[in-house]
């Protein structure tokens, strides 16, 4: 009984370990995933953190490392077999050539194998001289180093999904930020050190209408209160300290203090201040104002503030009033608006990033190129020559090769190296 039951199991593991290896379940996987991304990109992001994505995630790493442990070891024990003459002279042969005797055989069939495929070995078995020479000895593990490199991308992703860390931290000139704010709504995350805004600069481009050609940050790290560096990060140039990485995400404007607007009903110039996003009264308290937004070049036209106006609980009006433009104000109304001059000061808006799986990640696109240059580009093949004197003297080559794959460059270069060995080298 106990021996029925170990054969049954041992069909069922064999059974299993086959659908494992199987490039069935591969494909099928990779369909899976591609489904559950197509539908987390059309708005359920989340899906990507639920067993519908997960666990087709998982199969697919064990699936990978399952062919990998199924056949690593025989393609490591195929490339580290050495070709030698006598795996030479088990080739399939692919021609014959007569030279008389007399002739330098043996060198001149160095010289030609040489030219045509690269520097030969030489063996002497007995009577026979066999000059061999091979190429594409790593190609079994090109597969299985893809394989590999896949699994190493995996673990780098999951690892920068589940415990890689990314927000952002807003700095005026002069101010030192120690805390990230995360992307979770309320949650903030210590740097472990300081930094500081030295300076943020914007370049526009001339007649754009005040589209920025260049927006950099010169940063200042500290740590125990001491200057460590001093660096600059521009748009697609971060800089990293530490664990993190820093990217020139955005920038904005906003005023030195409260606004002030000038405001005219009938001949009474009067100037208000008013505090970002709050509702103040205008003269005779019936209509209120709100700046809602400052812009330090709109259009072209220079800085700018959005003003939001009510009267009584009617829907509030939206506009644009402009700094260099004062002739340019808004009536609303018994009144006059415009704007005094803006003490306006740039802030910077970095964008942080911490991924333990960027390693793992580059390690697996070096693998993968590796394996896929292996597996595509070095194919197997191997050429021998074998001389053999007759009784009157004379030598009897014959050109023996084989080539699994690449067959129309293994035909051309054989073609070509027996037509050169029939005419004596020539």
């Amino acid at each position: 009984m106990s021996a029925t039951n170990s054969n049954s199991n041992s069909r069922l593991w064999s059974r299993l370990w086959g659908h494992l290896t199987s490039i069935r379940l591969t494909v099928f996987l990779l369909l899976i995933l591609a489904v559950v991304a197509v539908v987390g990109t059309l708005g359920y992001p989340n899906l990507y953190y639920t067993l519908w994505f997960l666990g087709p995630l998982g199969l697919l790493a064990l699936n990978l490392l399952a062919c990998l442990v199924h056949g690593l070891p025989q393609a490591v024990r195929r490339a580290s077999r050495p070709f030698t003459g006598e795996r030479a002279l088990t080739l399939p042969e692919r021609g014959r050539f007569t030279w008389p005797a007399g002739t330098a055989a043996p060198a001149l069939v160095a010289e030609t194998l040489r030219q045509e495929l690269g520097k030969p070995r030489h063996q002497i078995l007995g009577e026979k001289e066999v000059f061999f020479y091979g190429r594409g000895r790593l190609r079994p593990l090109g597969p299985y180093a893809v394989h590999l490199a896949l699994v190493l991308i995996l673990i780098g992703g999951v690892l920068g999904k589940f415990w890689g860390i990314e927000g952002q931290i807003l700095l005026q000139p002069g101010v030192v930020g120690s805390y990230i704010e995360l992307d979770h709504p309320g949650k903030s995350l210590p740097l472990g050190f300081l930094v500081r805004l030295d300076r943020f600069q914007v370049l526009y481009y001339e007649g754009s209408g005040g589209t920025p050609k260049e927006f950099r940050s010169d940063l200042t790290f500290l740590k125990d209160g001491a200057a460590v560096e001093h660096t600059v990060c521009r748009v697609n140039d971060p800089v990293t300290f530490g664990r993190y990485t820093f990217y020139q995400a955005s920038y904005g404007v906003m005023p030195r203090g409260p606004v002030h607007l000038e405001v005219t009903q009938g001949d009474k110039p009067q100037t208000l201040e008013l505090p970002l996003r709050q509702w103040v009264y205008l003269p005779g308290d019936k209509a209120q104002v709100m700046a809602v937004r400052v812009e330090g070049n709109i259009g072209g036209q220079g800085p700018a503030v959005q003003l939001a106006y009510r009267m009584g609980p009617e829907h509030p009006q939206i506009f644009w009033l402009l700094e260099k433009h004062p002739g340019k104000g808004q009536s609303l109304g018994p009144f006059r608006l415009s704007l005094a001059p803006l003490k306006l000061e740039y802030y910077s808006v970095l964008q942080v990033k911490h991924d333990p799986g960027v390693p793992w990640v580059y390690a697996g696109f070096i693998l993968l190129l590796a394996g896929l240059y292996l597996a595509f580009f070095r194919p197997s093949q191997r050429w021998a020559v074998v001389l053999q004197k007759d009784k009157k003297g004379r030598w009897d080559g014959r050109l023996l090769g084989s080539s699994p794959r690449s067959r129309e460059t293994f035909t051309a270069h054989t073609d070509r190296l027996l037509a050169r060995l029939k005419r004596g080298g020539a």
